[in-house]
């Protein structure tokens, strides 16, 4: 999970074990609400969550459920309520790849990892150009 200002700067980075499961979806409900549970604990009050599963963007803002993982859906139905402004959106997966990279790496750690200030030398390239990908007006 990859945090940023509102010019798109990276703040900070997780890498948090033990998200996966047999469903992609519910595996990215699972880290969605991950998110939104670490944005509340660093203090943000408006927020804008990504996502690469269009599906689950789709079912969050049209308050939709399916069976699958409705119970995580419900929870984050619930945190948005928790956040001055919250929204979500969705974001190619060619212009996700930080995320994606760091939840690859989480599956050989046994604890969650943060970063601040000093990131991995390959995130700061990666996600500028996530941000160009998805929102040229940062550049």
């Amino acid at each position: 999970m990859v945090a940023r200002d509102w010019q798109g700067n990276v703040l900070k980075a997780w890498a948090i074990p033990n998200l996966s499961c047999s469903s992609p979806k519910l595996e990215e409900s699972m880290a969605l609400r991950a998110a939104m549970l670490l944005a509340k604990q660093q203090g943000w009050t408006k927020v804008i969550f990504e996502s690469d599963c269009l599906q689950l963007v789709e079912e969050i803002n049209k308050e939709q459920t399916t069976e699958i993982g409705s119970v995580v859906l419900d929870d984050i139905r619930e945190l948005r309520t928790k956040f001055y402004e919250c929204c979500f959106t969705f974001t190619r997966r060619v212009d996700n790849s930080v995320s994606h990279k760091l939840a690859k790496l989480a599956i050989s750690l046994k604890v969650q990892t943060e970063w601040k200030d000093v990131f991995p030398y390959w995130l700061p390239a990666l996600a500028q150009a996530d941000i160009e990908g998805s929102c040229p007006s940062f550049v």
